[in-house]
């Protein structure tokens, strides 16, 4: 049997019902997907024959499927492609992972993120060149990418050319050029990255967005290097295929066990935060914050189109070494998607996203995907927020809260999702934290931005002699046991447990990962009236907290308060309280989960000079604090 015929046989046999549905949608859809796993079960032949010969593979099956006929139909498939996916484990790689002299031709499978992408743009497809001498026509198929090619000579009088090229004689086709990266949480080192070339009704395709999780299905071919012997890399992009979101990925039945002894700990909210940094001495309320913004609230829209989004975002301003880092990389450890930066290195484009014009887009405009974008669905770690460029800060306010980034340029428009939790923190203006002066002023960062944080937390250098003895013992015990650890040698528990959790990180992912199957709401007109109540007196009681002197004789002041308390402070409870039931494993938002996350508000709240109505903040707060200089 020819190649032909196997493809058909196969085609009519395993694929009809596609090939029925691609007719009905024909021609606004041109592309048959053939899953190669999926044939391997009915021909490992054909299958096997893919990745190694690709273009004869795809000529066969298009041939075969054009000649097709679907009476019932009426509908010719003359120009629908046929387009290979969901190759076999070993032709399936990262970015970076293979190797490009070995797979030089083949069809691969290469998982990635999309950083930045060009517009759609026509392509030249088939040329045909008009002879200034004779104006015989030459047609003249073109390369996937590169440079123009033009006939070797005339057809009619078989000179070499001069040539010229008939637009409306040629033949186009839609172009679009992407670059997929390593995603952030899988780079060791400098980031790996490999320009991706799709054509016809893939360009333009709705996975083909900056920070999308994608599986490019696509031919290893070298960049023409005249006259290097060193050439690049590139794919001819056959399939995009989108990765699900970071939690589904997760196998949690394989740790099904470990999650039910999660669950039905006595206290799985302390078991948690014993297990989230155990080398951090203190600061238990910032680690239970963080746990909670892993578990995070579940996002939805109203049927009024309102969005309600669910991940929190916290802000960390404390003294040098004070391990504020330390904390923003255990939870961007423990977050199975991410990407982590720093404000001294981002710039809009870092942060958010950009248009641009450069040697990508061969000086068209394309679009760069930031850290925003990039971590969506996952958690964005950016240190030293507060050394970003106000400008660049500025791109932020949108993005926070809408979960979107909308950028324009020169009449280009685009928005790009960033359902992302930020993790952010900075120092104090002054280097360390001035005990004199309210911390409102020692955060550099704009008013309109750090109201997008949910809870901001000061990290204060402490100096009681039994907290500084007992963290000195922690940090030589710590350093003391890896090495034993490095040297082979068995640790007591009560070392390990300086260096490592006792529960596993893979377990905790799967803990949370389940945890976010639930979709939590309140039921109980109670813990209602709790919310309720709460953010009454916390709004009306606050001007009774300013000193009297800055109001005048009708009750009025010019010093508004730079961050007052506004109805987002209900949204972050309303995602903290999301978070909590989460952390239960439970569909319903209790009484518990508001005792939850009401200190963690105070205390932010208390951390920036505003003293909760009940005293509820921790730590010293200064109560007679001017409007002009309280926060959130």
């Amino acid at each position: 049997m020819t190649l032909d015929a196997r493809w058909t046989q196969v085609l009519r046999e395993e694929f009809a019902a596609d090939i029925r549905a691609l007719a009905d949608a024909y021609p606004d859809e041109r592309s048959l997907y053939i899953p190669v796993r999926e044939l391997a079960v009915t021909d490992t032949r054909l299958a096997s024959d893919i990745p190694r010969q690709p273009e004869r593979s795809q000529e066969a099956a298009e041939a075969a499927l054009h000649d097709i006929e679907l009476p019932e139909r009426n509908v010719p498939l003359g120009l629908a492609n046929v387009r290979f996916t969901d190759l076999p484990a070993s032709e399936t790689f990262t970015v970076g992972g293979f190797s490009p002299a070995d797979t030089m031709s083949r069809l691969i499978d290469v998982e990635g993120q999309i950083t930045k992408r060009t517009e759609v743009n026509p392509k030249l497809q088939l040329g045909a060149f008009s002879c200034l001498r004779c104006e015989t026509l030459t047609r003249v198929t073109q390369p996937p990418s590169g440079m123009m090619r033009e006939p070797n000579e005339c057809a009619g009088c078989e000179l070499q050319g001069p040539f010229r090229l008939k637009e409306a004689q040629s033949e186009w086709t839609n172009h679009q050029k992407i670059r997929l990266q390593q995603p952030p949480e899988q780079a060791q080192g400098e980031t790996e990255n490999i320009d991706v070339h799709v054509s016809g009704d893939l360009a333009g395709d709705d996975a083909i967005e900056g920070g999308t999780r994608v599986t490019v299905t696509g031919r290893v071919t070298p960049v023409y290097n005249k006259g290097k012997v060193v050439w690049k890399k590139q794919l001819i992009g056959q399939a995009v295929t989108t990765e699900e979101d970071s939690f589904a990925e997760i196998d949690t039945d394989a740790y099904a066990e470990e999650i039910e002894t999660i669950r039905t700990h006595p206290n799985t909210a302390r078991l948690l935060v014993s297990e989230f940094a155990p080398g951090h001495a203190g600061d238990e309320h910032i680690k239970l914050a963080l746990l909670l913004q892993l578990f995070g609230g579940w996002a939805r829209e109203s049927d009024g189109g309102r969005y309600y989004r669910g991940d929190s975002h916290i802000y960390l301003l404390g003294d040098p070494g004070t391990d504020k880092t330390g904390l923003l990389e255990r939870a961007y450890e423990l977050s199975p998607r991410g990407a982590i930066t720093d404000g001294t290195g981002s710039s809009s484009a870092g942060l958010t996203a950009a248009i641009s014009k450069d040697s990508f887009s061969d000086e068209q405009w394309s679009i760069d995907a930031g850290t925003l974008v990039l971590a969506h669905e996952g958690l964005a770690v950016v240190d030293e927020l507060d050394k970003g460029a106000t400008a660049d800060l500025d791109a932020l306010h949108t993005a926070l809260e809408s979960q979107r980034v909308l950028i324009s340029k020169a009449g280009k428009n685009a928005m790009l999702p960033a359902k992302t939790a930020l993790l952010a923190a900075g120092n104090p203006t002054g280097g360390h934290i001035d005990p004199s002066t309210e911390i409102a002023d020692q955060v550099d960062l704009q008013s309109p931005l750090l109201s997008r944080f949910d809870l901001m937390f000061v990290v204060r250098e402490r100096t009681e002699e039994a907290f500084v003895e007992s963290l000195a013992e922690m940090m030589v015990t710590s350093r003391t046991a890896a090495g034993k650890q490095a040297r082979g040698e068995a640790l007591p528990d009560a070392q390990r447990h300086t260096i490592e959790s006792d529960l596993s990180d893979r377990t905790i992912v799967a803990y949370i990962a389940a945890a976010k199957e639930y979709q939590p709401v309140i039921r109980d007109p109670a813990v209602t009236q709790l919310v309720t109540t709460w953010f009454t007196n916390l709004k009306t009681d606050l001007p009774n907290r300013y000193r009297p002197d800055q109001y005048d004789a009708a009750g009025m002041t010019d010093e508004l308060p730079a961050l007052p308390v506004t109805a987002r402070k209900i949204g972050a409870m309303m995602r903290l309280m999301e978070a909590s039931a989460r952390l239960r494993h439970s569909e319903e938002i209790e009484e518990v989960d508001f005792r939850t996350a009401k200190p963690l508000i105070s205390r932010s709240l208390g951390d920036i000079g505003i003293m909760p109505s009940d005293n509820a903040a921790f730590g010293s707060v200064d109560a007679d604090v001017r409007p002009g200089e309280v926060g959130l």
